[in-house]
């Protein structure tokens, strides 16, 4: 127990005190970007600012990391190709997590306040569960280009069907299959209301690695939001910001 503790205490030193590094996003990052914040009143811009000063840390670890890989001796960190190789990956992946974190908050920030009903489609086709999957390529997959559609029993979602669900079944039972029978049912989908902001859509769309998502308001379909109006409205707001 006595040797256990006595790796583990230094070990969780070292973490804490390297989690305090003013470099977002590590902790220390996360406080300088508080800071910055409280003195220019622009959140976007401070956390820009402390991606950059987390960004420059990283390329010095990375640096500093290939230079003990080639035996050139640091203070405290010494040198050697492991420790070297160690210390350059956590640059990379601190240089990654700062900019992937400052991507986030301007998504975020560029998507709040606008709710689902804006960015989703109430027009897009619905599909009857009692329909054979033949009728269902012919009428309705091969007439438009959505790879996913609604299934409904009146305005009732009773689950959803895309092109992958019908690669499934061979072409010789087209005639006979029902969309009921291949369709991905309502209880497993994850539904949004249209008024709930898109950047939290957006994050029950990557999360379930999904392209589009049902609009349900009172129990009953008014739409989809699908992930490329998501980013086609990201891409007109960059030109103005």
């Amino acid at each position: 127990m006595a040797t256990l503790l006595l790796w583990l205490g230094p070990v969780n030193i070292v973490l804490g005190v390297f989690n305090m590094v003013p470099g977002f996003p590590l902790d220390g990052g996360r406080v300088l970007r508080s800071i910055l914040w409280a003195i220019s009143h622009n959140l976007r811009a401070a956390t820009r600012w402390a991606t950059w000063v987390g960004q420059a840390i990283a390329w010095v670890l990375i640096v500093a990391g290939i230079a003990m890989a080639f035996g050139y001796p640091l203070p405290f960190l010494g040198s050697g190709l492991v420790g070297g190789l160690w210390l350059a990956f956590i640059g990379w992946f601190m240089n990654n997590a700062a900019s992937q974190s400052y991507h986030h908050l301007v998504v975020e920030d560029m998507l709040r306040g606008v709710p689902v009903a804006r960015l989703m489609q109430a027009d897009t086709p619905r599909v009857p569960a009692n329909l054979q999957v033949g009728r269902l390529v012919d009428e309705y997959l091969m007439r438009n280009d959505e790879r996913a559609l609604p299934v409904v029993d009146g305005d009732r979602l009773v689950g959803l069907v895309c092109l992958e669900d019908v690669q499934k079944v061979p072409r010789s039972n087209w005639d006979t299959t029902l969309v009921s029978q291949i369709m991905t049912p309502a209880s497993q989908l994850d539904p949004v209301s249209p008024r709930e902001d898109v950047s939290q859509a957006l994050t029950k769309l990557t999360q379930r690695d999904t392209s589009q998502l049902p609009v349900l308001e009172g129990g009953h379909l008014v739409g989809m939001l699908r992930q490329r109006d998501v980013m086609r409205w990201l891409q007109l707001q960059s030109h103005h910001t």
